[in-house]
């Protein structure tokens, strides 16, 4: 006797599963390999892997490599400048989180007001023409992509890191 084995394929598509923490959305999108490392330096992924809610204003690799050019040194020494000081390197991160959930929609109200970032620095908020953007000082993060849903809050992709005040000296 010989059996026959049949395989049944699911139709469900693993993405629909529940979305992801913040961490783990960031982790998955190779876009964001600069961050995560940073965030894992930082000792932040569980604070950020936790319950929040959160908005974290995520610059991409390409807007960390902006800074460094704009700064005029390379990825390394930027890397290495961030890495060095590890308060320091919480601070700077923590300028890309908002406690609590802030979808791109509701900027609007929030034009010209500013936002409490984690950091205890504060962010203006201007939001016109659909095109929203978060300033301290004279640092500015436009966001290029709103509205990346985690299980525990959201993530605004930004063009480039926001720097705390004392950086921009």
């Amino acid at each position: 006797m010989t059996e026959e084995t049949t395989t049944t394929e699911s139709t469900e598509s693993p993405v629909a599963a529940d979305p992801q923490n913040i961490v783990d959305t960031a982790a998955a999108n190779p876009d964001f390999s600069t961050l995560v490392s940073l965030v894992t330096t930082a000792g932040l992924a569980s604070t950020l892997a936790g319950e929040g809610p959160f908005t974290v204003l995520a610059p991409t690799n390409a807007a960390f490599e902006a800074l460094a050019k704009k700064m005029g040194v390379t990825m390394d020494e930027l890397s290495t400048t961030l890495t060095t000081d590890v308060e320091l390197l919480k601070k700077v991160l923590t300028s890309h989180v908002i406690a609590g959930k802030v979808m791109a929609a509701d900027t609007a109200a929030l034009n010209g007001m500013e936002a409490d970032l984690v950091s205890g620095e504060k962010a203006k908020v201007v939001s016109a023409d659909g095109v929203v953007s978060f300033t301290i000082g004279t640092s500015t993060a436009t966001v290029t992509t709103p509205d990346v849903e985690a299980s525990n809050g959201v993530i605004h992709i930004v063009d480039m890191p926001l720097l705390p005040l004392e950086l921009q000296k």
